[in-house]
């Protein structure tokens, strides 16, 4: 039988938002072009970029092409740099005398989910005038905007007693001082959402000396001297769950109402995680086992948990999962994750559970 135009309109439309999510940046104005105000003074980020602003009285500059004053680029106070893209990008310190410190803030589009993987990536080039480099780049995810009276850096301590819930500092990792001038150094981190993160900060939080710190005028020199970044095309992308194979997994939203084999709409975005993890790893099969609950026949239990272990695999046939790589099976009631006779445990038993395994070498 034929689909139904119309079920096929909405099934491209899930498809095209689900394909959105994945590739879509949750930082707002990743880039710095979006902008109140063509910058004029320094210590103007607040004021004159959209979105972002600064979380202590560090006071971190904004740059942008439309400028005819020392915040112009290419040229500006600090130096010489084109944009990575676009037309502007923010500068701060990293490393200044007295501890001083300079972050960058922004609200994110979404509030990141719980237990899933994001990849942060930002560009990063050392302003021509800077006296050294730094290897000490860092982020923090909070539930609201910071806002803390120093100018001094944001360590850990200062962080978790604050008012605001935020997330351990994740430092980049580095394989050497960000000491380039001329090219953009492109720095990576993946972190798992604790489900609470609705904005990033970004900046060196160790104090002068916690920092590894290179002197290129005086390499001996270890706390004076300035290193100053520009910092362009931040961006947080979604990467989904981590699935491992041969472990058993209960499929999210995936529990049914009764006596029913039809997907619940929650479920759509659990079974879209597990195809996206199928299409990046092709050498990756996939077991869909069914569960019901107590109640009813077995003979009848056994044929609606292949009814919804078989809804299930079809959905993630419908969503482009090649038929061989997909099988399954349904269980009845012999599986019950808890036993107690309460509409809780019931519904907790009408599941759906998924095993990732490799395909065999058939020519070892």
């Amino acid at each position: 039988m034929q689909p139904r135009p119309l079920h096929n309109i909405f099934l491209l439309a899930f498809l095209m938002l689900a394909s959105l999510t994945f590739g879509q940046n949750l930082v707002q104005n990743g880039g710095f072009e979006e902008y109140s105000f063509c910058p004029v003074k320094m210590s103007n980020l607040n004021k004159d970029a959209a979105y972002w602003s600064a979380p202590t009285l560090g006071t971190t500059d904004y740059f942008n092409e439309c400028s005819r004053t020392k915040l112009g680029v290419p040229m500006n106070f600090k130096g010489k740099q084109e944009p990575y893209e676009g037309t502007a990008y923010a500068g701060l310190y990293l490393f200044a005398p007295r501890d001083y410190r300079e972050y960058i803030q922004v609200p994110l589009t979404q509030t990141l989910k719980k237990g899933s993987r994001y990849r942060l990536t930002l560009f990063l080039s050392l302003s021509e005038k800077s006296d050294g480099a730094v290897m000490d780049m860092g982020a923090v995810f909070a539930e609201q905007p910071v806002s803390i009276h120093t100018k001094r850096e944001l360590g850990q301590g200062e962080l978790l007693s604050g008012s605001v819930q935020t997330s351990h500092i994740k430092q980049f990792p580095v394989t050497g001082y960000y000491q380039d001038k001329q090219n953009w150094m492109e720095l990576n981190i993946d972190i798992v959402s604790k489900g609470f993160e609705n904005y990033l900060i970004l900046g060196n939080f160790k104090s002068n000396a916690g920092t590894s710190y290179l002197d290129s005028q005086n390499p001996s020199k270890k706390e004076g001297g300035y290193a100053y970044y520009y910092v362009d095309d931040i961006s947080l992308i979604y990467l989904g769950p981590q699935y491992k194979t041969d472990e058993v997994y209960v499929l999210d939203h995936v529990n049914f109402n009764f006596d029913r084999f039809d997907l619940q709409p929650k479920a759509e975005e659990s079974l879209r995680d597990v195809y996206e993890h199928l299409k990046k790893n092709p050498n990756l099969k996939v077991a869909i086992n069914g569960h019901t609950d107590d109640l009813g026949s077995d003979e009848y239990n056994d044929i609606l948990s292949r009814e919804r272990a078989s809804s299930v695999a079809q959905y993630l046939i419908n969503l482009g999962l090649d038929k061989n790589r997909i099988t399954s099976k349904g269980f009845g009631d012999s599986k019950p994750l808890d036993t107690t006779l309460t509409e809780d445990a019931r519904r907790k038993n009408r599941r759906v559970e998924f095993v990732m395994t490799k395909f065999e070498d058939e020519n070892p």
